[in-house]
């Protein structure tokens, strides 16, 4: 009986451990916008300010202990997953892909972007709504949309998911993805994209959406040591 007692315990603490992604932590006062990643809340419960991050290996969670090694706690883990009634899953922090009563997105392919100043939310019955009123973004809030892997689609569908003109970065790989990028462009209201390489020792950069010489923060883990130094890491 005191086992099953400490069994239970352990089960609500784990739940208790869990959050939604760009929500604000009861316990820590932060909230986690990417898998390692975290803005302090302020008095009106939102997220804000300067974006810090977790030292390489750490998972940002909804603990008071924010920087963790185990994964299960990360709370940025709603991307991708269609939602409990299997209605739909959040892509980005702005799109989405219907799943039509499967738990897979990609067996139908049909995709939407939500509105200008909404997001994508898992529990939100529209699929989309506003940050102020109360439905986060269930996805990373991810101007460059890192958060969709291009190695998982070809060019085109990447940018058929993206639905956005220019040059995306094609991932952090130091001597190879980071060195990539993928070219969004319509034709005939259709999407196309390519995958392109900077030349030499360059890499691009997805803030200037050029090729520079020097290493782009994205391709290295960067600690704000003195935002971090109070964290107990576990």
């Amino acid at each position: 009986m005191l086992r099953l007692l400490f069994l239970l315990l352990g089960i609500i603490r784990f739940l208790g451990c869990q959050a939604d992604c760009n929500t604000c932590s009861a316990s820590s006062g932060v909230a986690c916008v990417s898998d390692s990643s975290f803005q302090f809340c302020n008095t009106s419960n939102l997220p804000f300010g300067n974006t810090l991050s977790c030292p390489a290996g750490y998972y940002c969670t909804a603990n008071a202990t924010i920087c963790s090694t185990t994964s299960a706690f990360r709370s940025c883990n709603e991307c991708k997953v269609c939602s409990s009634d299997m209605k739909f899953a959040c892509l980005t922090s702005t799109t989405f892909a219907l799943c039509m009563g499967t738990d897979n997105y990609l067996t139908y392919n049909i995709t939407g972007t939500c509105a200008p100043n909404y997001v994508c939310n898992l529990d939100n019955p529209y699929i989309c709504g506003s940050i102020t009123t109360g439905s986060p973004a269930s996805c990373p809030l991810d101007s460059d949309n890192d958060n969709i892997d291009p190695s998982d689609y070809t060019p085109a569908q990447y940018c058929q998911l993206l639905q956005q003109a220019g040059r995306f970065p094609y991932g952090i790989v130091l001597s190879t993805t980071c060195k990539q990028y993928v070219s969004c462009y319509t034709f005939n209201s259709t999407w196309y994209g390519a995958l392109y390489t900077c030349p030499g020792s360059t890499y691009f950069d997805s803030a200037t959406r050029i090729c520079i010489t020097d290493v782009p923060a994205r391709c290295t883990t960067t600690v704000n040591s003195l935002r971090l130094s109070n964290l107990l890491l576990i």
